[in-house]
């Protein structure tokens, strides 16, 4: 800590916290442990506020003091932070964070990294953003499925007319989301 720096209050420290789920506020990392980071730097602002700060991994933390994340996409994070945390449930959230790390993960696998989501539409995608749900679930993801995010499938006929299972598929829309998601754009 800088010297002469005062810490930051508990509540101050605990809101930034509860903002970011405890975890690295970069949807594509959401590691722990956190610490809280200024966007503008200490040095420069001389005060601790809610808009300045967020919660990063260490990692992410050195990263960004390094400059290897600019400030204008921590400033980008931090706004999603709070699109996606008034709009979707903790489930919803959780669906596009494994929607973002796949995507994530399939860039990297494949040497893409500036590869768009938007470019790759049909089999591809689905993969990147698909799971199976018991059909009485659908709720826990009804906001996505209100805004057009995901859609519900019955490509499982047998299983579907039980009862037991149904897909939960990212459309043209919610592609897009996550990849501005990754990107760190405005939602």
């Amino acid at each position: 800590m800088a010297q002469g720096r005062p810490d930051i209050p508990t509540a101050l420290r605990r809101e930034v916290l509860v903002e970011a789920g405890h975890r690295c506020a970069i949807p594509t990392c959401r590691q722990v442990p956190v610490d809280l980071a200024h966007i503008n730097p200490w040095a420069k602002v001389k005060e601790h506020t809610f808009e300045n700060l967020i919660a990063l991994c260490p990692t992410c933390h050195a990263r960004f003091d390094r400059g290897d994340i600019d400030k204008r996409s921590m400033l980008q994070y931090k706004q999603n932070l709070e699109i996606l945390n008034s709009r979707y449930t903790d489930a919803e959230r959780q669906f596009l964070k494994v929607c973002a790390q796949n995507w994530e993960s399939f860039r990297r696998n494949h040497l893409q990294p500036n590869v768009s989501l938007d470019e790759f539409r049909g089999g591809r995608v689905v993969s990147l953003g698909s799971m199976r749900i018991h059909t009485d679930m659908w709720w826990l993801l009804s906001n996505l499925l209100d805004d057009g995010i995901v859609v519900l499938g019955d490509e499982l006929p047998g299983l579907f007319e039980q009862g037991v299972a149904t897909s939960v598929s990212l459309t043209d829309k919610g592609c897009s989301l996550v990849g501005r998601i990754v990107d760190a754009e405005p939602l």
